[in-house]
């Protein structure tokens, strides 16, 4: 048995937290004494407290300024006899490595969780890689291929993509309506490049002024105003559900026909991955590791950055052919059931253990 720390930011709703959740559980199955350690006490969502609450999840959250944090999260490291710390994210990443210098007996491995960072965030990312921590995981391969280009000791870097902890057994019933809805889950950020995808839908609803059409935007962040600004401006607001943070999302992407990603950059999409495991065909951006998620022509179609016309070409043909969707989003499905399951990720992870075990 290994004690094995996992450290984040936040316990928010999103996706590096729900993989840290999801590894969390799976190692805690296999007989491992897990911690989860989180930087921000304050900062946790009540659908995950009651996920570490119901699997018996130990966790801690750092209290004080940022120098009792640090000294806190050492103190725990000896306490608790950590062989391994798995952190994610920058500040995790960062205080990890940083750590190494007052509780050195301790393998860390980093996380990095998009294939683009601002530059002071990069910086430190590399300088703590290449200086302190012994690997980083990436669960994209783009990523690991432009950090490795841009300095980053290939020897310590590893790939090690995501997992959907269950598929969605039901399909609601949908051959019945006339309605068409459309779906994007994801945080309110200029990343996601909202504009892209409400001036498509505006323009698919132009196209199609006879079609019972309606684009469910779920998710929460800074550009919930815009997005409202935006819907108002192109006159599509009564074709618009903007749903905040809700706490049935499966349900949501189970009731939904086609979900939409126009995200500029990305790593493994969580929100993707969803929507395939809930049965849905996808038309995503060519960004990150979409292309191993969307096979185009097969479960959905890929497109160029910022194409509204190609965008809404392929809306428009999916929303056309319920055969087409049902086609697709079965395969979908196939593709996460074959690909990203937690038993995949779990093995992965042993399988890391062993190598530096070994070493």
């Amino acid at each position: 048995m290994r004690n094995i720390a996992i450290f984040c930011k936040t316990l928010l709703k999103g996706g590096t937290e729900k993989q840290a959740l999801i590894l969390s559980k799976l190692l805690a199955d296999q007989n491992e004494d897990v911690l989860l350690i989180y930087w921000s006490s304050d900062k946790i969502d009540q659908e995950n407290l009651g996920f570490i609450k119901k699997n018996s999840i130990k966790h801690i959250a750092l209290k004080g300024n940022m120098f009792k944090k640090f000294f806190q999260f050492v103190e725990i490291i000896r306490e608790e006899k950590i062989s391994f710390i798995l952190s994610y994210l920058t500040l995790p990443n960062v205080v990890s490595g940083l750590s190494k210098l007052f509780a050195g007996n301790v393998i860390r491995i980093g996380g990095i969780r998009n294939e683009k960072l601002p530059y002071y965030k990069f910086f430190f990312e590399r300088w703590i890689h290449n200086k302190f921590n012994d690997a980083t995981v990436f669960n994209n391969y783009s990523a690991k291929e432009k950090f490795i280009r841009r300095g980053f000791k290939s020897s310590k870097v590893f790939v090690i993509q995501n997992a959907i902890s269950t598929l969605s057994t039901n399909r609601t019933e949908k051959t019945q309506r006339s309605e068409i809805k459309i779906v994007t889950v994801s945080r309110f950020v200029k990343q996601k490049d909202f504009r892209t995808a409400l001036y498509s839908f505006s323009e698919l609803v132009g196209k199609k002024k006879n079609r019972e059409l309606t684009y469910f935007l779920v998710g929460y962040g800074p550009m919930e105003r815009e997005i409202k600004a935006l819907s108002e401006d192109l006159k599509i607001t009564d074709r618009i559900k903007l749903l905040i943070n809700p706490i049935n999302t499966s349900a949501i992407l189970s009731d939904c026909d086609i979900y939409l990603s126009t995200s500029l950059f990305e790593g493994l999409s969580n929100s993707i991955m969803e929507a395939m495991a809930a049965g849905l065909p996808v038309v995503a951006t060519d960004v990150g590791d979409n292309r191993y998620l969307v096979r185009d022509g097969y479960n959905g179609f890929i497109i160029p950055l910022k194409d509204i016309n190609m965008i809404v070409e392929k809306l428009e043909l999916l929303a056309e052919s319920e055969d087409l969707r049902n086609d697709f989003g079965d395969k979908s499905r196939l593709i996460i059931k074959d690909n990203f399951t937690p038993e995949k990720l779990l093995d992965n992870y042993l399988n890391l253990f062993a190598e530096f075990q070994l070493s």
